[in-house]
């Protein structure tokens, strides 16, 4: 959940459990609950405000920008919600909330013959949709799958995700653990597993770079490209897109095209190109984009 802001932890496993026992009353609740912490928290509507104007352009009103702001507050609403819900559903249950792969045959093609075969793929997402569940998917498909994250301050919530990858068979690589955790994802990589990390934000003490993104830049991560320099991996863009309410936010994976990272002189290239897709899916999808803190460098150093 990054540094958005956070309910207490206490209501976060009431909600969880509702989200498990009683599903109707976190839907019941939602509007006015939301409607209630937006008028409350100033740190709630700074960020998705500063980010819809961002990405609608400087032409969109004050109605455009808090209406799509408001739409990702929620959206958010519900991914907290189906992490709680799904943490204890099996392969079978998640795999079958996913509608479609596109970019599933390349994807195959990449991970199977030519250059890239046998040597694992970096696969770089970002904090939209519900990847949670399109884990699931990659998991039909994959063996060995290495999850990148940074342990969540919210014991609720970092409890749900980890028994839901636990059931999953997913891997945990927490950014916390430092030089450790690179070393198992190099040796994962070179067993030809596959490593998912998030690609939309640097962390404190990450090495960056300031991306192109809209009007502005994205301070993202180099990790991922210099991982896959090291290895001889591809960067794969991929994001789990979640559809309408009425048809139960069932998730669509989008896969993008394989970027090769020769060496360590093609990292910030490389990751500039996984930017763009990143780019390319909030323009199509920029509610489900689930950053609640501004994102853009020059509205942080402003």
């Amino acid at each position: 959940m990054s540094d958005a802001p956070r309910p207490s932890d206490r209501a976060l496993r009431l909600l969880f459990w509702f989200n498990r026992h009683a599903p109707s009353v976190p839907r019941f609740i939602k509007q006015p609950a939301l409607a209630l912490a937006w008028m409350a928290s100033s740190t709630l509507r700074r960020g998705p405000l500063a980010n819809a104007a961002r990405i609608l352009g400087p032409h969109a009103t004050r109605h455009q920008r808090v209406t799509l702001a408001r739409r990702t507050v929620a959206s958010f609403y519900d991914f907290v919600c189906e992490v709680g819900a799904h943490q204890h559903h099996t392969l079978a249950q998640l795999s079958a909330r996913v509608e479609v792969a596109r970019g599933a045959a390349p994807y195959r093609a990449v991970r199977t013959v030519g250059a890239f075969a046998g040597k694992g793929a970096v696969l770089v997402t970002a904090h939209l949709g519900n990847f949670e569940v399109g884990l699931a998917e990659l998991r039909k498909t994959e063996d060995r799958v290495h999850v990148v994250f940074r342990r969540d301050a919210m014991g609720a919530f970092e409890a749900a995700r980890s028994t839901l990858h636990r059931n999953l068979g997913i891997h945990e690589a927490p950014i916390d653990d430092g030089l450790t955790s690179w070393l198992a994802l190099r040796d994962a990589l070179q067993a030809n597993g596959v490593v998912l990390l998030q690609g939309d934000r640097a962390e404190p003490g990450q090495q960056s770079t300031d991306a192109p993104f809209f009007d502005g830049h994205l301070r993202v991560p180099v990790g991922p490209a210099k991982l896959a320099a090291m290895t001889g991996a591809p960067l794969v863009p991929v994001f789990a897109v979640r559809g309408p309410a009425d048809a139960d936010h069932r998730v669509r994976i989008v896969l993008g095209e394989a970027v090769a990272v020769p060496d360590a002189s093609a990292v910030e290239p490389a990751t500039h190109a996984v930017v763009r897709a990143i780019e390319a899916v909030v323009r199509q999808h920029p509610e489900q984009w689930h950053v609640l803190w501004p994102a853009w460098v020059e509205d942080t150093t402003a």
